[in-house]
C-alpha cells in the first residue's frame, strides 16, 4: 500500500493540565478526513486490507487520551525522572503531559501520519518529546525497557489483548509501572485476564470525560 500524501483541515484544542495549557492540532472531523482519504485512493487501493490502518483515527483527540493526561496530571511522581513510553500516542497529549511534569519521554505510534501532527503539537505546546514510528504488537525493537509504559485505547480489536500484553511487558523494566485507560471495550476484560495470569495485579481508579467514564489501570511488574 503506497503512502498517501493527504491534508486534512484541521482545528487546535487548548487543554489545561498541571498548570500548563497544552495547545493540541487534531482532525477537524473525522468522517471528513475517511471520505479525504477514500477519494485519494485507487478503487483497488481501497480494496486492500492494509488501507484501514491508514484511515486517520488517530487525528481525533479521545476521550481515553484526555483521561490518561488527567490521570498524568495528578499523579506527578509517576513520570518525574522516569523514561517513560507512550505506545499508540496519536496526537500524543498524554507524552506532553509527562514531558512537561519531568518524565524523559518517547512517544510512538504506526501510522504514518502521526509524526508531524505530534511534532506540531509539541511545537504549539513547547514541550519537548522523542518520536519513534513503531509498530509495538508486532515488531522486535531494538528499545531498551521503560519505567512507565502507558497507552489509552488500545484494545478495540479481538486479537488485541494478547498482543497488548505481550507489548507492555516487552517494554517495562521490572519493577516498572503500565498505565491505561479505556473506554470500557469489550476486550478489556480479556486483557485484565491475561496480565493476572502473568501474575500483574491491576489498580483501577476512573475519570469522566465529557459525560463519559474512561477506567484508568495502574500495573506493577
Amino acid at each position: 500500500m503506497r503512502l498517501l500524501n493527504v491534508k486534512y483541515p484541521t482545528i487546535t484544542k487548548p487543554k489545561k493540565y498541571a498548570d500548563k495549557v497544552f495547545i493540541v492540532e487534531a482532525i477537524r472531523d473525522l468522517d471528513e478526513a475517511i471520505d479525504i482519504i477514500c477519494d485519494a485512493m485507487t478503487p483497488e487501493e481501497q480494496l486492500d486490507p492494509f488501507a484501514e490502518d491508514l484511515c486517520p483515527y488517530f487525528g481525533i483527540l479521545w476521550p481515553s487520551s484526555e483521561g490518561l493526561a488527567q490521570y498524568i496530571a495528578s499523579e506527578p511522581a509517576l513520570v518525574k525522572n522516569k523514561k517513560v513510553l507512550e505506545l499508540g500516542c496519536g496526537l500524543g497529549l498524554p507524552s506532553l503531559v509527562a514531558a512537561h511534569l519531568g518524565g524523559d519521554v518517547l512517544a510512538t505510534d504506526f501510522h504514518p501520519d502521526v509524526e508531524s501532527y505530534f511534532l506540531r503539537n509539541c511545537r504549539h505546546s513547547s514541550v519537548h518529546c522523542q518520536y519513534e514510528r513503531l509498530n509495538w504488537r508486532t515488531s522486535d525493537s531494538h528499545l531498551e525497557e521503560f519505567d512507565v509504559v502507558m497507552g489509552s485505547d488500545v484494545l478495540y480489536e479481538s486479537k488485541h489483548p494478547s498482543e497488548v500484553v505481550r507489548g507492555l511487558l516487552r517494554y517495562v523494566k521490572k519493577g516498572g509501572t503500565i498505565i491505561l485507560s479505556d473506554p470500557g471495550r469489550s476486550y478489556l476484560q480479556q486483557f485484565i485476564n491475561s496480565m493476572n495470569a502473568e501474575g500483574i495485579a491491576e489498580e483501577m481508579s476512573s475519570i469522566t470525560i465529557d459525560g463519559k467514564e474512561i477506567l484508568i489501570f495502574k500495573f506493577s511488574k
